[in-house]
């Protein structure tokens, strides 16, 4: 690019060299590349974080609607079309429902509450004896206390689990110690 003085009749040249140019982008494309695992690791930190609240925010409202229809509520791993599922696994989605009748089934003339949609690249699964969580009126949770864990890529280190009490309490963990062959890295 060439620019000429106003009257002085002079000129001179302004621009990047081909050589500043390519340095340019090396020094970027470095810094790119040592961007990218950190990158992934905080959208792995949040994709695990959102899952946790959005699951948790499901049960502390299936537990506040049990209290306030002074009835039972239930959450488990289903959808609305085929109802509850007997396994433990919550990976593709759940449902929350007012249990009129208190069969732990999703019926026509139930309420559904809540309907939670699977997750990508995470796997969610409860304690093995407890493939629902029921609420009652007084807001516990009976049975024993339970636990759902969520798995996602950072393998057992990263996992982490929701606990809830016969209370009805409801808190986050981390799930140290979890099975390598449960949650792969």
């Amino acid at each position: 690019m060439i620019i000429h003085g106003h009257g002085t009749g002079q000129s001179f040249q302004t621009g990047f060299s081909v050589l500043e140019l390519m340095i340019t982008l090396s020094v970027a494309s470095i810094l790119l590349l040592a961007g990218i695992p950190s990158f992934q690791q905080f959208t792995f930190r949040q994709h695990m974080k959102a899952a946790l609240a959005s699951f948790h925010n499901d049960l502390m409202m299936a537990r506040s609607e049990a209290i306030h229809r002074n009835m039972r509520v239930v959450s488990c791993p289903g959808s609305p079309a085929t109802g509850c599922s007997d396994a433990s696994d919550w990976s593709a989605g759940w449902i929350v429902f007012a249990d009129s009748n208190a069969d732990r089934q999703h019926q026509v003339d139930e309420t559904i509450i809540r309907h939670g949609q699977g997750l990508e690249n995470l796997d969610i699964h409860s304690s093995s004896g407890r493939t629902d969580i029921r609420f009652f009126p007084n807001g516990s949770a009976p049975g024993s206390n339970g636990s759902i864990t969520f798995c996602g890529l950072g393998g057992p280190d990263k996992a982490r689990k929701l606990v809830i009490s016969n209370m009805g309490r409801i808190r986050r963990d981390s799930a140290a110690g979890l099975d390598e062959a449960r949650c792969p890295s």
